[in-house]
């Protein structure tokens, strides 16, 4: 168990891979998780019957297990990349794997931490495994506003402009494609990619935060808390906002209340809550 509350073990690396032009791997299962990040030349990755991603310097992705994956690398010049297989013993604060996201980005300091995982020894790599699983999974640090460009950027736009009259709406994926100016399923597959879930959910997982707001800080009704944040009614809220937060609504008034933006900011979520509810 490192500092971080999660538990992990080395299965292989970290190293790097190198290859010629045009090499292929797959499809294979894995049966355990594994970081890989270019550091030379692109290549195509996909999941057995999704639609393919492309990988390229600058980015970090997370395979699970049980994934049935194929890699493609580059016809025009050699490549490398860097990886590390792993268990995870223990998800300490982490939450289900099946919401992490696929593919992040590699801001600060995701970068570092991979080039020093590269040089490190045990026990070091496993404290650092531990710290890039948990960056990459909560978000990095030094993610903002910043970091919200083009599609996702005027989805948050349209639907600051839907809650605008004092009501967290729901907003289906079609209103939310159409915002975007791009098909549902390119939305969808983006969100999934960069947030472990599609679009619709990522917004009601912001209006559920909201309701965890005015949960602890307002002496507003259950019932008004759900009118509030868009919900059909009150049974229906009080089940999502279980499914979210591990206790109803009245259990956490009246309990602890943890961070309400925990959920939010272990999905990734945190610069788009920030900007929908500030």
């Amino acid at each position: 168990m490192t500092s971080t509350g999660i538990g992990v073990r080395v299965r292989n690396g970290p190293a790097v891979a190198h290859y010629p032009r045009g090499a292929t791997l797959g499809p294979r299962v894995l049966p355990c998780f594994e970081f890989v990040w270019m550091l030379t030349g692109r290549a195509t990755w996909r999941l057995t019957g999704a639609e393919p991603h492309e990988l390229r310097p600058g980015q970090l992705l997370l395979t699970r297990p049980g994934f049935s994956e194929h890699y493609a690398w580059d016809t025009e010049q050699p490549c490398t990349h860097g990886y590390v297989t792993f268990y995870v013993d223990d998800l300490g604060p982490l939450g289900p794997p099946d919401t992490w996201p696929l593919i992040r980005p590699a801001t600060d300091p995701l970068p570092a931490l991979c080039r020093y995982l590269l040089r490190a020894g045990e026990p070091r790599t496993t404290q650092v495994l531990a710290w890039l699983l948990d960056l990459f999974v909560a978000g990095p640090l030094g993610a903002d506003d910043d970091d919200l460009s083009g599609h996702v950027s005027r989805v948050v736009d349209h639907v600051r402009a839907a809650w605008a009259a004092g009501v967290a709406r729901p907003l289906d994926l079609d209103e939310l494609a159409t915002a975007a100016r791009v098909s549902p399923g390119h939305l969808a597959r983006l969100f999934r990619e960069r947030y472990g879930r599609g679009p619709v959910g990522a917004v009601e997982l912001i209006r559920l935060a909201h309701a965890a707001v005015l949960l602890e800080r307002s002496n507003l009704t259950v019932a008004a808390v759900s009118d509030a944040c868009g919900f059909v009614n009150p049974f229906h809220f009080s089940r999502r906002f279980r499914n979210a937060y591990g206790a109803a609504p009245r259990d956490y008034r009246t309990g602890r209340p943890s961070d309400p933006l925990d959920p939010v900011r272990r999905a990734g979520l945190l610069p788009l809550a920030r900007r929908l509810l500030d």
